[in-house]
């Protein structure tokens, strides 16, 4: 082991600019922790590389793939390519596979002590999955010592149970990062070894003391903390949020050498929780000018002294060379339960007794991210001989969840609904959901049992559903005078299996039988096949392309839509096409112009026929926070058993006003105006369902 090197009497005084191994010290400071790679890159140019690298919070994540062997042109790649600002949201959350579109305000979720409020800012789960696939390459070569990493390290995290600083030196390599970057509030903690960890920048959050812990050490310190600002917008929550992290996390500042170096990038004027990729640029590039003029000074750089005698054993640069493919020699699962241990090995591509492939490996971990059953899946890799052994450890999603969600229009009236999912203990994998929406037009409940086989990119899972529901279709005039409403029902069964494709696109296909009663009492039933793909946006969290076909005995429906959304700055543009066909279609399945949104200058649900054609602009700028103003264009025509693309009945419109995403969801205040000189307030709070 490399501190068998580090006595004493290995090296001169640090008094003096004497050879000495360099000890890096990588400080948290959230978001401003991209500042780190740019001082990693200059210390590189400059032959410097530590022969030891302790790191606190996003200098624990940072420092970790930099000692798996990730030069800092890697890293700064591999930064850019991450969804980080639409993982790091201020309150949204999660949806549920078995709830399908639907998107609640509030969550509760069973814990140890009964259900409990959701109040996670993040996507735990998908954070947790790209940990995991970005320090694969140094889990695979630690094998549980993270002495055995190219550049040795050390996380520090914190004691939940008494605040006092635990230094991870070995075990699952993204597990320990997870637990140093587990900021309160936001992440749940880790638990390793039976201690609840969370951030260490709440106990050493410039870990300079554990750097000391190895005598002879040199220390370079790249501090990114936070500054309590003088000035506080209390009306912006990340302000306030940005300033009880900067008085969590402070600590009296450690002395060092004459012969050492503390790095402090001027970082103040960013935000913690700012993961945008205009200020990673800036921070990589502050964290470059800030090591180059504090080397420029540094004593140890004026004293004839060569950069690469600072490191014992230094190469020009780490490369991430090609991994050893190492024979899989044990697998085993924390807890001993056979259908986790079933679970993880038919989604993991690992077999004992045969090669791990990193690649493969890497992919399924990333596939993760769209895992439910669990919230993390940590490898926990070990050394036998010169194979590996994998001692997962799994974080069980919540058994039970329920969420609620609400709406409310100016036209339609208020909307509300209430899932709830019940995964069961004796099985992995299955799930029964319900959700039932009250509104003033419509009321459903629905029931369903699905069977999870992998996540991500490879989830397959089957599913059987039974929607019951019950519909007032709203009717009007030619002039557009509302008339009395007309009773509608409907039974729908559904048999069938849906499949991930891609990791953003999913494919549902199956069997679909009905029953309906028209507004004149009647009723029909039939049987036939469906078909939907869906296709979300990189958040996940809106479909940017919809089609779906149901082919029956009594009618046919066929429905296709792409709305794409392009962004620059505080500019946001977003064109919707959709087409709409269908034949012998029940009146509840017929489509109103402009669909769940409306048409500018219409009553929504107007126009309702068997034929759409439809297409918007809409053009959204901030103005201040997340207030906007926005801008609709519309055109399109509806039709009863007559031409899709016919000559008449085609009408245009503009809708403009001002919108906000909120907590709670859109809340948009517009009025639009039709070419047929018709006007219409539109009024939305909330996501519509």
């Amino acid at each position: 082991m490399f501190l068998s090197a580090l006595s004493p009497g290995s090296v001169s005084g640090q008094n003096r600019c004497d050879p000495a191994p360099v000890a890096l010290v990588l400080s948290g400071g959230g978001a401003k922790g991209f500042a780190h790679i740019g001082v990693i890159e200059t210390l590189e140019r400059s032959g410097i590389r530590p022969a030891l690298i302790v790191g606190t919070s996003m200098g624990a994540i940072v420092g970790g793939l930099y000692a798996s062997g990730y030069p800092a042109r890697v890293i700064d790649s591999l930064a850019r390519a991450l969804p980080l600002t639409s993982l790091f949201k201020s309150y949204e959350p999660s949806r549920r596979n078995a709830w399908g579109s639907l998107l609640p305000l509030v969550v509760w979720e069973q814990g140890e002590r009964g259900f409990a409020l959701q109040t996670a800012a993040v996507r735990e789960t998908e954070i947790n999955a790209l940990i995991n696939a970005a320090m694969l390459r140094g889990n695979l070569l630690a094998r549980g010592d993270f002495d055995r990493l190219p550049i040795p390290y050390r996380a520090v995290a914190t004691d939940l149970r008494n605040r006092q600083p635990v230094v991870l030196a070995g075990g699952d390599l993204a597990q320990a990062v997870r637990a140093s970057a587990a900021i309160p509030l936001i992440f749940p903690p880790e638990v390793i070894d039976r201690r609840p960890l969370i951030d260490g920048g709440l106990s050493a959050n410039i870990p300079v003391r554990v750097a000391r812990q190895f005598p002879g050490m040199r220390v370079i310190v790249s501090d990114v903390t936070e500054r309590p600002s003088d000035s506080l917008d209390v009306t912006a929550p990340i302000e306030v949020a940005d300033q009880l992290l900067g008085f969590l996390f402070q600590q009296p500042r450690d002395s060092i050498g004459p012969a050492e170096l503390w790095i402090r990038p001027p970082v103040d004027s960013f935000r913690s929780l700012d993961f945008s990729l205009t200020s990673m640029g800036k921070l990589i590039a502050i964290g470059q000018t800030a090591a180059e003029q504090a080397l420029g000074t540094w004593p140890c750089r004026l004293t004839g002294v060569t950069p690469l005698s600072l490191s014992q054993g230094a190469s020009e640069e780490p490369a991430p060379n090609p991994l050893p493919r190492r024979i899989l020699a044990r697998f085993g699962v924390n807890g001993n339960q056979d259908h986790d241990r079933d679970f993880i090995g038919k989604t993991l591509p690992i077999e004992e007794g045969q090669l791990v492939d990193p690649t493969q490996l890497r992919i399924a971990l990333i596939g993760m991210a769209d895992m439910e059953p669990y919230r993390a899946v940590w490898l926990g890799p070990g050394a036998q001989g010169d194979s590996i052994a994998f001692d997962v450890t799994l974080r069980h999603a919540p058994r039970r969840v329920a969420g609620l969600g609400l709406a409310y229009d100016n036209e339609l009236g208020g909307r509300i609904w209430l899932g709830l999912l019940s995964r069961l203990e004796s099985r992995a994998g299955f799930e029964v959901s319900g959700v039932v929406a009250l509104g003033t037009f419509r009321r459903d409940a629905q029931v369903a049992l699905r069977r999870n086989y992998g996540f991500g990119r490879h989830r397959t899972t089957p599913m059987v559903s039974l929607l019951i529901g019950s519909e007032d279709v709203r009717a009007f005039t030619s002039d557009g005078s509302e008339l009395d409403e007309l009773d509608t029902k409907e039974v729908i069964g559904f048999a069938g299996v849906e499949q991930a494709v891609g990791g953003r696109v999913t494919v549902r296909a199956g069997l679909d039988a009905r029953w309906w009663r028209a507004p004149d009492r009647s009723t029909r039933r039939s049987a036939g096949g469906v078909l939907r793909v869906e296709w979300e946006d990189e958040a996940k969290r809106r479909p940017q392309l919809l089609g779906e076909l149901v082919v029956s005995r009594a009618f046919r429906r066929l429905t296709l839509e792409i709305s794409p959304r392009f962004g620059t700055g505080r500019t946001t543009v977003q064109p919707t096409v959709r087409i709409g066909w269908g034949e012998d279609l029940p009146l509840e399945t017929a489509f109103p112009l402009g669909g769940n949104g409306g048409f500018p200058g219409l009553h929504l649900g107007e126009r309702r026929g068997d034929r759409e054609v439809f297409s918007s602009v809409q053009l959204s700028r901030r103005i201040r926070g997340p207030v906007a103003i926005r801008v609709l264009t519309a055109l399109g025509r509806t039709a009863s058993g007559e031409s899709l693309l016919g000559s008449d009945g085609w009408l245009g419109g503009v809708r403009a006003g001002i919108g906000a995403e909120t907590p709670i969801g859109l809340v948009a205040f517009d009025y639009g105006v039709a070419t047929n000189g018709r006007g219409a307030a539109f009024v939305r709070v909330g996501r519509w369902f």
